[in-house]
């Protein structure tokens, strides 16, 4: 079966080549496993040719207490990647995993070696800023709704479990606790600061 590279950075190591399995499914199954469990990736920067470089983490990094890994450069240096992060070339116009493409080994040494110029090593006792605790769904929407994950301990009236990927879903009536290797978060609201009158 063939392969694609990309990079891995772990805590508190230097960036490596890393294989993923070229077949999506796979793929997304060998991420999850590396990042231990959902995640999330942003668009880094276009390498041409409708190309670019993403960034794959755990999606619940900072409620999980994930040890910060890189510190990305000014003026977002008070962003904190946390846990292991992958990176990998994706088509833009397939985007997602979908578009994930074969980094060739030289360009993933030229990409390391950017990627430890600009992103520098965090100690690993960082903690995150408290805005990295807030989630936004449906942001700029009526529908906007921001909050948190709070650790609770283990609900008493589990109905049942939904899901069958690393992180499900508490019935436990509400359906607001999730559940992740055996820890328990609830989703909080958090409210809108209001502006200052005018």
């Amino acid at each position: 079966m063939s392969t694609l590279n990309g990079i891995l950075i772990e805590p508190g190591k230097d960036p490596v080549i890393c294989k993923f399995s070229a077949d999506i499914n796979q793929t997304v199954e060998e991420i999850a496993t590396i990042l231990d469990g959902n995640f999330a990736s942003s668009r880094l920067f276009n390498v041409g040719n409708g190309i670019s470089l993403h960034i794959f983490v755990n999606d619940l990094a900072v409620p999980l207490g994930l040890t910060a890994n890189r510190r990305f450069p000014e003026p977002d240096q008070h962003e904190i990647i946390f846990g292991n992060a992958i990176f990998l070339a994706l088509d833009d116009e397939t985007g997602g995993e979908h578009g994930a493409i074969d980094i060739p080994e030289d360009i993933c040494q030229l990409f390391i070696e950017n990627l430890n110029q600009h992103l520098e090593r965090c100690n690993g006792d960082e903690k995150p800023d408290p805005s990295a605790e807030i989630y936004t769904e449906n942001a700029g929407t009526p529908e906007e709704h921001s909050f948190k994950w709070q650790e609770v301990e283990r609900p008493e009236n589990i109905q049942k479990i939904i899901g069958n990927g690393r992180v499900k879903i508490v019935d436990n009536g509400t359906c607001n606790i999730i559940e992740i290797k055996g820890r328990y978060f609830k989703q909080v609201t958090v409210e809108k600061k209001k502006g200052l009158p005018q």
